[in-house]
């Protein structure tokens, strides 16, 4: 049998050519040839009229126009030199895969971008700070903000998917997104020209932030999910309504309220709720605070404290933590804790009081007077002193007296 022999030396030595051209990355350069990018690298972004871009991260080389050079993937700058405050003005709208600010602090402004294909990747590096100023950004995106570095956005409107990733601080003024806060941390203040309430079903994972200067969500429909050491911080006087509220993470109220059952769907959350927040069960379905949840009720003057509130129904199957500290002591003083007579409650098997003692539904703590909480009642109240109950006793006695005499 003949057998054909087949030399391979050629395959191996010859260069291997894959299906399509790697993507490379675009630098901002507004000094042409001169090393680095300039500083302030401010100038106009176009299409085919003004070179300030290049393909030479050292900004070394010649530059040309964004069109000619047929990119999506842009970086802000060339070289390391452009680190003070810069602006780049965009004229017409320019389509981008990815925008990463290496250096300096830069502005967006202008007309606007748009994706290339179906979501923008922005990185901001460490040490660089980034504000993307566009009116009417109709495109989803990700970001990747890192260290201690910032970014700001006043309108991402795609309405998708987005995430955070990162150690730094994002901040937005209109975010249409179903939002997976995965690190660092989220502000969403509404202000800004563009600024609103557009926020969608919202995660917020371990290691992440979302602090919400405003109400945020679009509706009462949305879901808040808070999971592991992941938090969500609310502003004082912030009033969020939203449909599903889960996860074990930590909420912070700052003086807030949140309205839980928007969509009269039932949902239970196992995390910690601090920092004077007023908590409302709403709608037809059930909130269950789970024996793995706690409150913490910050009890001042006479009758000043958040509460548990609402005309839904709830179960608190959880522990209640009170703040003693600037409680005013006063006997007879009273404070509403959970507002029985308009909620349907269940206080449960699990349902404790942090550092007080229960007997048939009466939850008792000696700190210099006697403070109780009554299950039935829904009022945690200071109990006079027996001193006091045999004074008010004798003084009730004497005036009896004096009435019988005189008749």
């Amino acid at each position: 049998m003949n057998k054909q022999v087949i030399k391979y030396s050629s395959f191996l030595t010859a260069p291997i050519f894959l299906c399509g051209a790697l993507q490379a990355s675009i630098y901002w350069d507004t000094n042409g040839s001169t090393g680095g990018a300039g500083n302030p690298a401010t100038g106009t972004w176009d299409a085919a009229t003004t070179s300030n871009w290049t393909t030479d991260s050292t900004g070394a080389s010649a530059t040309s126009t964004f069109d000619a050079l047929a990119d999506t993937d842009v970086v802000f700058s060339a070289g390391t030199d452009a680190t003070s405050a810069a602006v780049v003005t965009t004229s017409g709208t320019q389509l981008v895969s990815s925008v990463t600010f290496q250096e300096g602090d830069i502005t967006l402004t202008g007309t606007n971008i748009d994706d290339a294909g179906t979501t923008i990747q922005f990185t901001v590096n460490d040490g660089a700070n980034a504000i993307v100023d566009y009116s009417d950004g109709a495109y989803n995106a990700d970001f990747d903000v890192q260290g201690s570095s910032t970014m700001q956005i006043n309108v991402v409107r795609g309405g998708g998917g987005m995430a955070k990733t990162g150690t730094g601080t994002l901040t937005v003024h209109r975010l249409d997104a179903s939002l997976t806060v995965n690190e660092g941390t989220v502000i969403y203040d509404t202000t800004g020209s563009g600024g609103s309430a557009k926020l969608k079903n919202t995660t917020v994972n371990d290691g992440g932030t979302l602090r919400l200067e405003a109400n945020t969500f679009d509706g009462s429909k949305r879901s808040l999910q808070v999971n592991g050491t992941g938090a969500v911080e609310f502003a004082s006087g912030v009033d969020q309504t939203i449909s599903f509220f889960t996860g074990d993470g930590s909420v912070v109220g700052n003086g807030s309220t949140l309205k839980i059952g928007g969509d009269n769907k039932s949902t239970t959350f196992n995390g910690d709720i601090s920092g004077d927040m007023d908590l409302h069960a709403i709608g037809t379905g059930t909130f269950t605070m789970s024996d793995a949840t706690s409150m913490e009720i910050i009890v001042g003057g006479n009758g000043v404290n958040n509460s548990i509130l609402g005309t839904g129904n709830i179960n608190l199957n959880g522990e209640l933590t009170f703040d003693l500290t600037g409680a005013d002591l006063t006997a007879g003083n009273s404070w509403l804790i959970v507002d029985v007579d308009n909620l349907n409650e269940t206080y449960g098997a699990t349902f404790s009081i942090a550092n007080f003692t229960e007997s048939e539904g009466i939850w008792s703590y000696d700190l210099n007077a006697l403070v109780e909480f009554s299950e039935s009642t829904g009022e945690l109240y200071v109990v006079p002193e027996p001193s006091s109950f045999a004074l008010l006793a004798g003084c009730m006695g004497l005036a009896f007296v004096m009435l019988k005499r005189r008749a």
